[in-house]
């Protein structure tokens, strides 16, 4: 079953003499339970198109369907409703709030969904437990190393439960060994659970447990390899 599919994407930026074509016609469809790496050298559109994917920009030409829902017809409101109640994020930089601790920047997307303070609390926990950070509850990011942060970024992304999750260069700010943790643990997340997830990855070692690797180059996609 298709979670995922995108048809002719187009995505510029600019305008006049000054527009830069990013993306050039792309189609894309991922699988319920497919584990996908999106690979390219620097430039090629990976990152643009994940974003297209995972509705945090929107095509200039072309139509996205997500787990059955046609993101170009969405209001901005509904786009937002769906971000938070569909998919997860996992990003390079990790994006958690510097003054909240672990328990509070897991809790956050919860309690936007409506959860009390008490079952996003134990949610929260549940999930830090799971991602191997058990006792960091009340630790700041700052109190943490960039791979304990990423793990705290893993265990917000996927509290929620998404149908999909998004990773931007999840390992892009650390070393080999804290990388090769985050992958182990993305990878656990599909294997174990069935996590439909999409990875956008420069190292081939990174992307060797997907199901499929899609290879861009200069805005289209050029190849696509099937692993497993």
């Amino acid at each position: 079953m298709e979670i995922i599919k995108a048809t002719n994407i187009h995505r510029t930026f600019g305008e006049g003499d000054l527009i830069a074509h990013v993306l050039k016609g792309i189609d894309f469809t991922a699988t319920a339970g497919e584990f996908v790496a999106i690979m390219g050298k620097s430039g090629a559109g990976k990152s643009t198109l994940m974003y297209q994917l995972s509705v945090l920009d929107e095509p200039t030409d072309g139509s996205v369907i997500v787990n059955g829902t046609d993101i170009i017809a969405l209001s901005e409101r509904e786009r937002t409703a769906f971000r938070l109640n569909t998919l997860g994020y996992i990003f390079q930089n990790y994006a958690l709030v510097p003054d909240l601790t672990s328990e509070e920047n897991v809790m956050l997307p919860l309690l936007m969904k409506g959860l009390t303070w008490e079952e996003a609390k134990a949610q929260a926990r549940q999930a830090i437990d799971a991602v191997g950070m058990h006792g960091k509850y009340t630790n700041l990011p700052a109190e943490l190393s960039g791979g304990e942060q990423q793990r705290i970024s893993i265990a917000r992304a996927v509290a929620g439960k998404p149908k999909i999750l998004f990773a931007d260069e999840p390992t892009a700010n650390l070393d080999s060994v804290s990388g090769q943790q985050v992958i182990d643990l993305i990878t656990e997340l599909n294997r174990e659970f069935g996590q439909t997830i999409v990875m956008v990855t420069h190292e081939r070692e990174y992307a060797v447990n997907c199901h499929r690797i899609v290879h861009m180059e200069d805005g289209r996609i050029i190849d696509e390899e099937r692993l497993r």
